[in-house]
Order: C-alpha cells, then sequence, then structure tokens
C-alpha cells in the first residue's frame, strides 16, 4: 500500500490525506490507536521523518492526539470540536482585547490632533 509514484505532493502530505481517509472512513475510529511511526513507515514505502511530519499535521488539525510512549490515537469528534472551540473563543478574546485597545488609540490622537 505505497505511496503513488504519479503524485507530485510531497509523500507526508499523501501519508496525511491517507490516514484522514482511513480515519473518514472509519477504518480508524475515535479512540483507536493508530499503528506506530516504524509499521506506518513500511506500510507506505516511506521514511520515518515522512510519517512524523504526516503526524503533525494530523495533530495540528486535531485529528489525532499523541503520548509520548504510548502512541497516536484518533480523537473523537466532540474532543476535536472541544478543542477547535476553545482555541475558537481564546482567538475572539484576544481580538476583542485589541479592538478595545484601538479605540482607546483613535480616541487619545483624536483629542492629542485636537489640542495642537
Amino acid at each position: 500500500m505505497g505511496l503513488d509514484m504519479d503524485d507530485r505532493r510531497p509523500p507526508y502530505q499523501q501519508v496525511a490525506d491517507a490516514l484522514r481517509a482511513a480515519i473518514r472512513d472509519g477504518e480508524y475510529a475515535a479512540g483507536d490507536r493508530l499503528p506506530t511511526v516504524a509499521e506506518l513507515a513500511e506500510q507506505y514505502g516511506v521514511a520515518k521523518m515522512t510519517v512524523q511530519r504526516a503526524l503533525t499535521d494530523l495533530r495540528a488539525e486535531q485529528l489525532v492526539v499523541s503520548w509520548q510512549g504510548r502512541g497516536t490515537f484518533v480523537r473523537s469528534r466532540s474532543e476535536a470540536d472541544a478543542a477547535t472551540t476553545s482555541v475558537h473563543d481564546e482567538i475572539m478574546k484576544r481580538l476583542d482585547s485589541m479592538h478595545d485597545e484601538l479605540a482607546r488609540l483613535s480616541e487619545r490622537v483624536s483629542r492629542l490632533e485636537g489640542a495642537s
């Protein structure tokens, strides 16, 4: 089950796409442990670093979570949604804070320009 040699995308993207599809299609369900990096490297015919890069992308997308010494596991949809929601909430708080600060600075500039 190696990679498609005609595919021009980097191998790590091909591995990530294959794993995404396996998760989407139910081959790996929420809570399932993925094969080890070495097993995935052998399965896809790539270097371990290629698999690690693919898993980094999947972690960033919050599809999987990894624990040192335990492995990489498929996240449940609710876990991924909760993580996305908390990140979204934090971003929105920061944007609100920046908006408030910009409004204060705009008022100050207006007052300073009016005083001169």
